[in-house]
């Protein structure tokens, strides 16, 4: 199911969709963290090398991939940059799709305590602490493949800072929530499945936090036209040059690192006859 938020002014629509966008609002007030802020109480950034990741996004979805155009034009799978490809202004009136891509996992993610994944980006600090020059992407998640669930996000900004213009322009991330892209390069934004219990696809149990498979990353072109989960129009590098939009390298130490993982299928069986075994004991 492929669900876009509407550009601005008009009603929401569904590009290529099954079902409605949640009516609930899963989001807590900033400021949040800055671009590279690691203790921050609300959305910390997490460090490429960091301890906490058990396992890393290792495959792109080709049929679940598209880029838009001035994006790539063919998926690189390790390594290289995959972009998204950004839209302009007479692409976007016109209702043109956006550029999208899919990963999946070794195992998948389950919803433990705390952050369960953090997507990395390669924005970069400009003019200064805690503005960033970066593309910022919506975030799905899905554990079949058809049905994605979108966290709900925030970003408030209303201008950039820098002397070249919006594409080069920096964006105070201290307004910005559950947005991929918004923490610098190096550093990983969390997203929290916990956020997601009220959506609807995953009441209907059609997305199980238990075992997400797919996330998906939906490129959003930062004139403004696209909204956050309060209608607010989203701000970030637009137009951007050459091969534009959310950049996304796959890889370990990139892309999305997994915190906490579906168990291996070993793993569990040695645990679900673990606990048969002591089932049998206090019956004994």
């Amino acid at each position: 199911m492929f669900r876009f938020v509407s550009f601005r002014g008009r009603a929401q629509v569904l590009l290529a969709a099954v079902g409605a966008l949640p009516i609930t609002t899963a989001v807590v007030a900033g400021p949040y963290s800055g671009p590279t802020d690691t203790t921050h109480a609300i959305d910390p950034a997490i460090a490429s090398g960091s301890s906490v990741f058990q396992e890393w996004a290792d495959a792109i979805d080709p049929t679940r991939t598209a880029f838009a155009p001035n994006g790539s034009t063919s998926i690189d799978q390790v390594g290289g940059i995959n972009s998204l490809g950004d839209l302009d202004e007479s692409q976007i009136n016109n209702g043109d799709p956006v550029g999208f891509l899919t990963v999946t996992f070794p195992n998948g993610i389950r919803n433990g305590s705390g952050a369960d994944f953090a997507i990395f980006e390669n924005g970069f600090i400009f003019p200064g602490d805690p503005y960033l020059n970066a593309e910022l992407a919506y975030v799905e998640v899905s554990s079949n493949g058809t049905d994605f669930a979108r966290f709900q996000s925030i970003s408030t900004n209303t201008s950039f800072e820098g002397d070249f213009g919006q594409g080069f322009g920096g964006f105070d991330t201290t307004n910005i929530y559950n947005l991929a892209g918004k923490h610098g390069a190096g550093f990983g934004t969390p997203f929290d499945l916990d956020d997601l219990l009220t959506d609807p696809l995953v009441i209907d149990g059609d997305v199980d936090l238990e075992d997400i498979q797919y996330v998906r990353l939906v490129d959003i072109p930062g004139n403004g036209a696209f909204l956050d989960s309060l209608d607010n129009p989203i701000l970030d590098a637009w137009l951007t040059t050459g091969t534009g939009g959310y950049d996304f390298a796959l890889g370990e130490g990139s892309g999305v690192g997994v915190i906490n993982a579906v168990p291996e299928p070993t793993s569990a069986a040695l645990l679900a006859l673990a606990g048969m075994a002591v089932m049998r004991r206090r019956r004994a």
